[in-house]
């Protein structure tokens, strides 16, 4: 089952991502177009998802009680995927522009599109909560490390590197969180137009890797190692050692944490490559073209490995 829902939620993306190749082919995306559609991403339809997410969730005690464990672990793995990115570059020599990009797509994966459906078939409502709650954390890391990650090596200063943490996104992020913990609840007149121009942020962001397939020549993008090399740090190499360190954890102390909870969590940090780092790179002056050849990579090798790691966490776990 799963292997059927990740290749139709992969088919769908593919679709939009198609239009936007069309669009440029035909010119009705051009450069000044596609960079115009950047800016709408980055300034208004994510902002407008990431803070219209925390008000579909209800802050009530027990899911507050719940939640600390899966906020907990999710900020030590995505800190953790970091950290085996900036490894692993160090190992094959990835350096600047290129290396904050690697560092970038080590830490964030699709946990949203492809993540969400998958989770949803395999665990119900549940799951869903528990991979909402490791959104959660890694918006905060995104637009907070993730930032100051994709802006080293540009040649800025420190001051202006963490002043760009300070973004549309990170208000949002921050803002919203603030509404979920006090359970501040806006009214249905005004969170409806707001949820619905954040909910395009997904199929506006195809368009945009669709347009960059045509405008960036992602085609000669294909023969970079770095490419692979991030398919196989993300989706085979950190999904075993997370796996191998819940099972012996559990083996040696004694303890066993939640299963769906650990299950949800490596689930998602075993995700393709996210598309909105290619908008953030865009942003912050980071390797957007290579970007996008990661995404477009990483998702189709996702196919293989997302499977394996479903089967592998019900063997082990």
């Amino acid at each position: 089952m799963e292997t059927r829902i990740i290749i139709s939620q992969i088919f769908i993306l593919a679709i939009v991502v198609l239009i936007g190749v069309i669009a440029a082919k035909v010119k009705v995306l051009t450069i000044e177009a596609k960079d115009m559609l950047s800016k709408v991403i980055f300034n208004i339809s994510l902002p407008l998802m990431l803070f219209t997410n925390f008000l579909k969730l209800e802050a009530t005690p027990r899911l507050l009680a719940n939640s600390i464990i899966v906020l907990s672990v999710s900020g030590f793995v995505i800190l953790f995927m970091l950290f085996a990115g900036w490894i692993v570059a160090r190992l094959f020599n990835i350096k600047g522009r290129e290396a904050a990009v690697f560092k970038a797509h080590s830490m964030f994966g699709n946990t949203i599109f492809l993540g969400f459906p998958l989770i949803t078939a395999l665990y119900g409502v549940e799951g869903l909560l528990y991979a909402s709650m490791f959104q959660l954390v890694s918006n905060i890391i995104m637009w907070t490390v993730g930032v100051v990650v994709l802006t080293h090596g540009d040649g800025k200063s420190w001051k202006k590197r963490i002043a760009r943490v300070l973004n549309p996104n990170t208000v949002a992020t921050l803002t919203g969180l603030l509404f979920f913990i006090l359970s501040v609840k806006l009214p249905a007149l005004i969170v409806k137009p707001l949820s619905e121009l954040g909910s395009a942020n997904t199929w506006l962001s195809m368009l945009y890797i669709g347009a960059m397939l045509v405008l960036a020549d992602v085609g000669g993008l294909l023969g970079k190692k770095s490419l692979y090399i991030i398919s196989l740090n993300r989706l085979i190499i950190v999904p075993a050692i997370l796996i191998s360190f819940f099972a012996g954890f559990a083996a040696v102390s004694g303890l066993s944490p939640d299963k769906m909870v650990i299950s949800v969590i490596i689930l998602e940090a075993s995700m393709p490559c996210m598309a909105s780092v290619v908008i953030m790179a865009k942003e912050l002056g980071a390797d957007d073209h290579l970007a996008v050849g990661n995404v477009f990579v990483s998702t189709i090798v996702s196919i293989l490995t997302l499977p394996a790691v479903v089967m592998a966490i019900n063997w082990l776990l």
